[in-house]
């Protein structure tokens, strides 16, 4: 018996019985092998439905939400069909044992080869599609917001000015002995909220998983986004660009306030800044030492209606510092700016006189983060 195909004087190939074997076998029914796939792509929905990835905490984020699920189903027909091949062609075309034939040479097929391009395309026209659609309501502005914040990043902290209440509140950089202290801020529950991104030194990453999407803060450039929060609670957040030493300890709080709620968190950080700008005069002089990105103290003081000398000792190496007089932290007006130097350095400016009442002060380059209060009255004693 000839097992093998052989050929005629005329080229064509006449197929043997193993030839016409196999080709029953290469014909058979593949439905068992695609069931470890359409199990690994149950097993997927089942895990997104329990809540791998939980909605956001505003409508936007809620559309960033909805773009991921139309990414899933986009993509789990390409991960049953990959595996599925895969698993087909490793099963179903193996070498047999003792078997040393040559395989059934089939011609091309223009069906599979044009699929296998337009399938692709159409699939990436669809993440186009619905994408852009996404990133343009999560760019939106709205006209009107209720509160507008600007939030500043800087090496390595953020700080937020509440524009509307004339608020300022901070976190404190970490140092070689603490962790730091994390920006809490907070927002009012279904109210539209406008931020205003700035950076003083590097670009830092504005990120809070509740909201599901990044923004950038970037030196000289304001990245304004507004959102509107209808979930109440505490959303942890992060720099999400690489920005030095103490990047991953650069963090913020985020919490989402019934309006009632908020009011008393607003009224709680007023006293406490009102209670720290308690000092009394001694003279007109004043010594600031700016270490780790914070100043020694909250709270200076001067004799009202002569020149003030300010002497600043910069003790952080490489870093910019200056000082800056306002007549409230809402800085709709500076009074008097000192040109920025380097640590580690000490200098001495003179100020203009002052009559006296209470100012606000802060190191310009890394805003409320550096800040204090500036207590111009009569001379204690």
């Amino acid at each position: 018996m000839v097992l093998r195909s052989m050929k005629t004087r005329s080229g064509a190939v006449v197929p043997g019985p193993r030839d016409n074997q196999n080709r029953k076998h290469l014909h058979g029914s593949p439905r068992h092998l695609l069931r470890p796939a359409l199990l690994l792509a149950l097993l997927l929905l089942l895990t997104t439905g329990c809540g791998l990835v939980k909605p956001g905490l505003d409508p936007k984020a809620q559309e960033v939400h909805g773009l991921w699920y139309i990414i899933l189903w986009l993509a789990i027909p390409v991960f049953v069909f990959v595996w599925g091949m895969l698993a087909i062609v490793i099963i179903r075309y193996r070498r047999r044992r003792g078997d040393e034939s040559e395989p059934v040479q089939n011609p091309g097929n223009n069906g599979p080869l044009v699929t296998f391009f337009a399938a692709p395309l159409a699939i990436i026209i669809l993440l186009l599609a619905f994408g852009e659609v996404t990133v343009n309501k999560v760019d939106a502005i709205a006209p009107h917001p209720a509160e507008r914040l600007v939030v500043t990043g800087s090496q390595w902290q953020w700080s937020a000015r509440y524009l509307k209440e004339g608020l300022s509140v901070s976190g404190k950089t970490a140092t070689e002995t603490t962790n730091g202290k994390p920006l809490t801020m907070a927002v009012p529950l279904g109210r539209s909220v406008q931020v205003t991104l700035e950076s003083t030194d590097v670009m830092h990453g504005f990120f809070v998983p509740g909201m599901l999407y990044m923004k950038n803060a970037l030196p000289g450039h304001p990245n304004v986004f507004t959102f509107t929060p209808t979930r109440a609670g505490t959303y942890p957040g992060q720099c999400t660009q690489f920005c030095g030493l103490w990047h991953s300890k650069m963090r913020l709080v985020l919490k989402v306030l019934p309006q009632a709620k908020f009011q008393a968190w607003v009224n709680q950080q007023k006293q406490a800044q009102s209670k720290a700008g308690s000092c009394t005069p001694t003279g007109s002089s004043i010594t600031l030492t700016a270490q780790h990105i914070t100043w020694d103290t909250s709270c200076i003081a001067a004799v009202a209606g002569q020149p003030i000398r300010i002497t600043i000792i910069n003790k952080d190496a490489g870093i910019a510092h200056n000082f800056a007089i306002w007549v409230s932290s809402a800085l709709k007006k500076r009074l008097y700016q000192t040109g920025n130097f380097t640590g580690p350095a000490t200098k001495t400016f003179t100020a203009p006189a002052l009559p006296a009442g209470k100012y606000y002060f802060q190191c310009d380059v890394h805003g409320p983060a550096m800040s204090g209060t500036l207590i111009v009255g009569n001379k204690a004693g």
